[in-house]
């Protein structure tokens, strides 16, 4: 029943594959019409949700447009424009302890909170090369409550991309990109003195960039695997060295006398037992295998994924999903605060970040196509983050994983999702958490949540 439905909502992409430059169907849209070779499609974004958590409570609002369609048979064009608003005394400003996306915010004043996200592509068929101009999230890395190496967490950003199928197991995919470091930098900020009456400032922050690459491995059918590595740097650029997409991006590194911040990672998804699904992802930001041994100055800074996902057993369309994922202290950190692995003051990768680890539970049904509940279990802890020259600095000795202050949460959730029409949902869930945090003084602190929620045309 998914599959058909699917095949309604991308019936003119199918028609155009096919060879039909014509369809004889396309989906409803607000606003259909045809471009020279290719058509533009306009769509209305909306949503309204209520939690309360305890006796507080947060009511978003979100209402934009979606643009997409295509031009000339190899040029394609996305927009996605979203306004939020979230009121109430209950709203995480900061958006920490949760997988939900990180922001920036517009208005943060007391019990309101403004943002706006915006995604936009501009892509082109050239032969077999994929080449796009586009601020997007990127998400790479195996993991369905979090990816250690690219994630949703980070507020998207402006990227070259470049995808080359270059055989049928093979894949290649390099990107450049823009980041926002937070950070000021104050040989470039200066006083305007544009005012009689008032001295204004204006705040410059220190430049920095991305850029990464990853090979895709289909070794056999059932086993797939990729390797990637990338590298952030920041206060002059772009650097042609990092525009080399076939780089090593280490060696360049040490190139320009090691003042970057470099990446590994490696991924393999698993699919050779029927209905089940076993995966993993690496991520090393820095490893030092002299005192891989050494409990007090280990100081590998690495990440990792496992999951296990099994689906219709023992019975159709029921979903199992098991997950662990552990970051060691100063992972996606580095000794120049410019080139951490961060966008707008966001982990790049994993949402729980450094010296952190999290299980996580889920069991979900689907008795129809457009109608999913579960529950979850799941515990996330979170240590502190000393000073990095615990890392950097060979006699101190190195803190343990999970060192305090100590935050732990252990929580149970129920959820459900209806698709009411092809783009409208209802959502609800509730959830009952218990806090430990050593740094707020609190103890099996228990809270309960619940939430219901209305969308439009918001995937």
């Amino acid at each position: 029943e998914t599959y058909e439905f699917l095949k309604g909502e991308l019936h003119y992409e199918l028609s155009s594959l096919a060879g039909d430059r014509e369809p004889t169907e396309i989906r409803w849209h607000l606003v259909s019409t045809e471009l020279p070779k290719g058509m533009l499609n306009l769509d209305f974004n909306g949503k309204l949700s209520q939690t309360y958590i305890e006796k507080d409570y947060v009511r978003v609002r979100s209402q934009g447009l979606k643009i997409y369609g295509y031009l000339y048979d190899n040029i394609g064009l996305y927009f996605n424009f979203v306004d939020n608003r979230e009121v109430g005394n209950a709203i995480n400003f900061k958006k920490q302890h949760t997988p939900e996306p990180g922001i920036v915010p517009t208005k943060n004043d007391n019990e309101v909170l403004e943002y706006n996200t915006t995604e936009a592509q501009l892509s082109v068929q050239l032969g077999e090369f994929q080449l796009s101009l586009e601020k997007m999230q990127n998400v790479w890395g195996l993991g369905r409550r979090g990816n250690i190496i690219f994630s949703d967490k980070a507020p998207s950003y402006p990227q070259f991309k470049m995808r080359v199928p270059i055989a049928s197991w093979l894949d290649f995919i390099y990107l450049h990109a823009e980041l926002n470091s937070d950070l000021l930098d104050s040989t470039r900020s200066y006083p305007t003195n544009s005012s009689a009456l008032r001295n204004y400032f204006r705040p410059v922050d220190h430049l920095k960039y991305m850029a990464a690459h990853q090979i895709e491995i289909s070794v056999i059918n059932g086993l797939d695997i990729s390797l990637g590595e990338s590298v952030v740097y920041s206060d002059r650029g772009p650097l042609l060295i990092y525009l080399i997409p076939i780089m090593f991006f280490k060696s360049a590194e040490h190139y320009n006398r090691d003042k970057d911040n470099t990446q590994f990672f490696f991924n393999a998804d698993i699919n050779l037992i029927r209905n089940l699904n076993v995966y993993g992802s690496l991520f090393i930001d820095d490893f030092n295998t002299d005192n891989i041994l050494s409990s007090t100055k280990s100081i590998n800074e690495v990440a990792y994924t496992v999951g296990l996902q099994s689906y219709d057993v023992p019975i159709k369309n029921l979903e199992l999903l098991v997950e662990y994922s552990r970051l060691n202290p100063w992972v996606y950190a580095h000794r120049i605060p410019a080139t951490n692995f961060s966008n707008n003051g966001f982990d790049l990768g994993h949402w729980i970040g450094q010296n952190a680890d999290n299980f996580f539970l889920e069991l979900s049904y689907k008795p129809i196509r457009s109608l999913i509940f579960g529950g979850s279990f799941e515990v996330y802890r979170k240590g502190g983050y000393e000073d990095i020259a615990y890392h950097y600095e060979k006699e101190l000795p190195a803190p343990p994983f999970l060192y305090g202050p100590l935050r732990e949460q252990q929580s149970y959730s129920f959820y459900g999702r209806y698709q009411f029409v092809r783009d409208g949902f209802l959502n609800a869930y509730v959830k009952t958490t218990s806090l430990s945090d050593e740094s707020l003084g609190v103890k099996d602190q228990k809270q309960l949540e619940f939430s219901l929620g209305v969308q439009y045309g918001i995937w």
